[in-house]
């Protein structure tokens, strides 16, 4: 291998732009984020190329395949947590894997690991909630879901442990901020649940955004190294967040430049760099300059090899299949699960004597309830936005949450039933159902800087509170 097609091997891009300028001419080993239609073309373009070596194709399938339109959407890990049921846990991530794999994805950037001890950071719900030991017991039912029997089974896709380690162990709440975190308690809250997982066979590990002590975690060569592989013997493949490499310069500014990012972030054990473009010519001007060996590339590109001949792509790049989609995806196994899962998460938090709304009651064929003769009927007042949203219906990382440019308007409506809908499908014919939505909770606008940022990454959405 040359070294650019070594370096190129070490990058994961966007595709929703394309896919030609990342196979042919940076040699990308990895892409995620890609139209259906551009995962097969992604795939015969690296069939052709010069070493033929296939691609892995990673997404956000976090709680079910939520960029497929019909897939099944099971409830988010909080939700799934307060089933305390690792066996459900991992039927669903099963399930989950089964129809993912269908559709040319090779790997699902879940489970989420991260320890949710701060109510105001923002990505509480994606978490399992605050116990160590629950955490690592659910997320290793997950590994076990997703992998299946193991790798080259057809069925089966990369698990991801995330993000690694105490990203979520904010200050004030201020998400990627830093991370004021002891090694001691990191080793007593935040390492057990990825140390769990490792040993359950996690093959992947996604690296945090945040800096410990002034250290951005993608340069923390004790978690990375002595930690991770030194001391848990895990012999997986790290990947970066989201542009980490380049938050390096840019933001955590503990880099003069692309070329002293890229040489640091591969000393310090970084295998995969996410959606940082700029690593291709950054991580060949290193070489050049000394700053980098290429023997230090090879052992990154070695672990990346070897998880693509883990999984058969060599023997089976495993395309997408129009056939196994139409028998697997969304299937009534899988909504039942759903349906199962849902229930068991429920948590009634404070119950005044209004549930439940009806003591007795049969159903006629429609399910809708049939109350017991001179039962009155009532008039209910459904308060607040989420009742009737179906982006908040499905949780984050799902439809139109930003990803998934093939899907602008998210999941199809008729196949999303809110609580609105399902209250109104189920309560007596003569009751009255109505809906205030009361307030906008958040207003999208655009940003007035322009859409990317000054690194050329596409800048966050701006919400403007109601």
């Amino acid at each position: 291998m040359t070294l650019p097609e070594k370096v190129g091997q070490m990058l994961q891009l966007d595709a929703k732009e394309g896919v030609a300028h990342l196979v042919e001419d940076l040699h990308v080993g990895s892409i995620l984020h890609a139209a259906p239609e551009r995962i097969g073309q992604a795939m015969d373009l690296a069939a052709a190329s010069r070493l033929g070596i296939p691609l892995l194709v990673g997404e956000d399938c976090i709680h079910g395949h939520s960029f497929w339109s019909g897939a099944t959407i099971y409830p988010t890990q909080l939700a799934m947590a307060a089933s305390w049921d690792p066996l459900l846990v991992e039927r669903v991530a099963r399930a989950t894997a089964v129809e993912v794999s269908t559709t040319g994805v090779h790997w699902t950037f879940s489970p989420v690991l991260c320890i949710a001890r701060d109510l105001r950071w923002g990505r509480v719900g994606e978490t399992f909630g605050e116990d160590p030991h629950l955490l690592g017991e659910l997320a290793s039912a997950m590994v076990r879901g997703y992998q299946g029997e193991g790798l080259t089974d057809r069925t089966a896709v990369l698990a991801c442990a995330k993000h690694f380690a105490g990203y979520s162990e904010t200050q004030g709440g201020r998400d990627a901020s830093e991370a004021d975190l002891s090694r001691r308690k990191l080793r007593s809250w935040f390492l057990p649940p990825f140390e769990r997982v490792a040993r359950e066979g996690c093959r992947t590990f996604m690296i945090g955004y945040q800096s410990i002590d002034g250290v951005p975690v993608t340069l923390n060569q004790w978690l990375l190294r002595e930690v991770l592989r030194d001391e848990w013997g895990w012999t997986g493949t790290l990947v970066t967040d989201w542009d980490n490499v380049g938050r390096l310069v840019r933001e955590q500014r503990v880099c003069a430049d692309d070329t002293e990012a890229a040489a640091r972030a591969v000393r310090a054990g970084n295998d995969l760099v996410m959606t940082t473009p700029q690593f291709f010519a950054g991580a060949q001007r290193a070489v050049a300059r000394g700053l980098l060996t290429e023997a230090e590339i090879d052992a990154a590109v070695r672990r990346i090899l070897t998880l693509k001949f883990e999984l058969g792509l060599f023997e089976d790049p495993r395309r997408p299949d129009p056939a196994r989609q139409a028998t697997d995806i969304g299937t009534a196994d899988h909504a039942a699960l759903n349906l199962d899962i849902a229930r068991r998460g429920l948590v009634l938090l404070t119950n005044d004597g209004t549930l439940p709304l009806l003591d007795a009651a049969t159903a006629d064929p429609s399910g809708r309830a049939v109350p017991e003769a001179d039962t009155p009927a009532r008039r209910v007042a459904v308060i607040g936005p989420n009742a009737d949203a179906v982006d908040a219906q499905l949780g984050d990382w799902a439809g139109a949450s930003g990803q998934a440019d093939w899907l602008p308007d998210g999941h199809p409506r008729h196949l999303t039933e809110t609580v609105l809908d399902g209250l109104r499908a189920v309560a007596p014919a003569d009751w009255s159902i109505t809906h205030a939505p009361g307030a906008r909770i958040a207003e999208f606008a655009p940003d007035p800087n322009g859409p990317l940022l000054p690194d050329g990454q596409p800048a966050p959405e701006i919400v403007v509170p109601a």
